[in-house]
């Protein structure tokens, strides 16, 4: 059986893990990319590994609420962002990067 985690605490996990050091600090997100130009996601998922949780940085200026944008750093320390709704997985490094299904609070098991 596949272990699910709820999107507010797969946020609050990285924020935390974020805080350890490394190399526990990491984690592993898979996400459907969304393309403003196009007006859609991805169909194709992507996976970021070692990730770490970011804060939102004074020049980042979103159009929509931030709440609905999980930020995070990629493995080279650049700053990312990802849509909360379309993430899909995330894992993180004190559980060896164990995948769990992100489901949304509406979602059925």
């Amino acid at each position: 059986m596949e272990e699910t985690i709820s999107i507010s605490e797969a946020v609050r996990l990285a924020r935390e893990v974020s805080q350890l050091p490394e190399p526990q600090c990491r984690f592993t997100i898979c996400f459907f990319p969304y393309s403003r130009s196009k007006g859609k996601a991805s169909a194709k998922l992507v996976t970021k590994e070692h990730c770490t949780f970011r804060t939102q940085l004074p020049k980042d200026k979103f159009s929509i609420d931030s709440d609905n944008f999980f930020l995070y750093s990629d493995a080279d320390g650049q700053p990312r962002t990802c849509y909360r709704v379309l993430m899909r997985y995330i894992g993180f490094a004190v559980d060896n990067y164990r995948l769990r299904k992100i489901i949304s609070v509406s979602s059925k098991q």
